[in-house]
């Protein structure tokens, strides 16, 4: 996203005066510790803030870090990633946040740039990446498509060994992602090591493919798990609508177990979709949604 400094400052202006209020300061820092790992926010819908304004609006409504972008169109090109992921990273540490993860192009050892981007997460601090998806050709057997992509994802789980960092594959609704039904997901993740491969359990997507037995797939999963993604949806007719984090169709069951048995130590990723992230004129509304979300999360999860 082509960076404008004369509507990031207006749109973090006013986000930042229409967002968190020093009740909701005054309530988190009186509440007890989370038993969760770091809480972050998907950084896609402020990518028009550069990386100074986004620690500034981090520490304004209390995240922990984010969930960056390291991808093509990114907030840091994967070709740059040596010059610029360290930049982000010592932005945020500035006001002492963190990149707790970033979405990236990476699913294969052979990619030109897979080794370099990960080297430079390893070496910033970065202990988790979120790999980019398979998708199956519909028109070839599936299985052995699965199995072809289960190789590569043991060949990465190799180099994350040796890196000691973690590839996170998120479950995504949709035709041809191979996760969307989550039983391949699990045969993906079941034989390896949840320190360099787990799941990014995505509640929102899960719920649209599942329905409602979308209990059998977290179970089936959970033990998986690296780490949780929040958001939520409506049905519009026959189509998907994003709608604010706690208003739609996921099921507050699922924040209630986990409030009662949460996954120690995983980071949360709260991701904000259901307003246009590429349009300039709407920036300061997606920060003020962002700002919802994060009471969401605290109201969902108790974070």
């Amino acid at each position: 996203m082509k960076y404008n400094r004369r509507v990031a400052l207006g749109a973090l202006a006013a986000g930042l005066t229409a967002g968190w209020t020093q009740a909701d300061e005054n309530k988190a820092s009186a509440d007890s510790p989370s038993p969760w790992g770091p809480l972050c926010v998907f950084a896609k819908p402020l990518q028009m803030l550069s990386f100074s304004e986004l620690a500034d609006l981090l520490v304004k409504q209390q995240w922990d870090g984010i969930e960056a972008t390291v991808r093509k169109g990114g907030q840091v090109e994967p070709a740059k990633v040596a010059d610029q992921l360290p930049k982000l990273v010592d932005a945020l540490a500035a006001k002492e946040k963190q990149v707790v993860l970033f979405a990236s192009d990476v699913n294969s050892v052979d990619q030109r740039l897979t080794e370099p981007t990960l080297r430079a997460a390893a070496k910033a601090g970065i202990r988790y990446y979120r790999m980019a998806y398979y998708r199956y050709d519909l028109d070839q057997p599936i299985l052995p498509q699965l199995d072809k992509f289960t190789r590569q994802v043991e060949q990465l789980v190799q180099l994350n060994r040796e890196l000691g960092i973690t590839a996170l594959y998120q479950n995504h609704a949709g035709t041809r992602y191979c996760g969307a039904g989550l039983w391949d997901l699990y045969r993906i993740a079941a034989d390896q090591p949840k320190e360099q491969l787990a799941v990014a359990f995505d509640i929102r997507h899960a719920t649209v493919e599942a329905g409602m037995s979308w209990p059998i797939h977290w179970s089936m999963l959970r033990a998986h798990v690296g780490a949780l993604y929040c958001k939520d949806f409506r049905w519009n007719e026959a189509k998907v609508e994003n709608v604010p984090l706690g208003s739609g169709l996921v099921a507050s069951s699922f924040y209630d177990a986990l409030r009662k048995d949460p996954i120690a130590g995983i980071p949360v990723s709260v991701h904000m979709e259901y307003i246009d992230h590429r349009d300039p004129q709407l920036a300061a509304q997606r920060i003020a949604a962002v700002a919802d979300d994060r009471r969401a999360i605290r109201r969902l999860l108790g974070i």
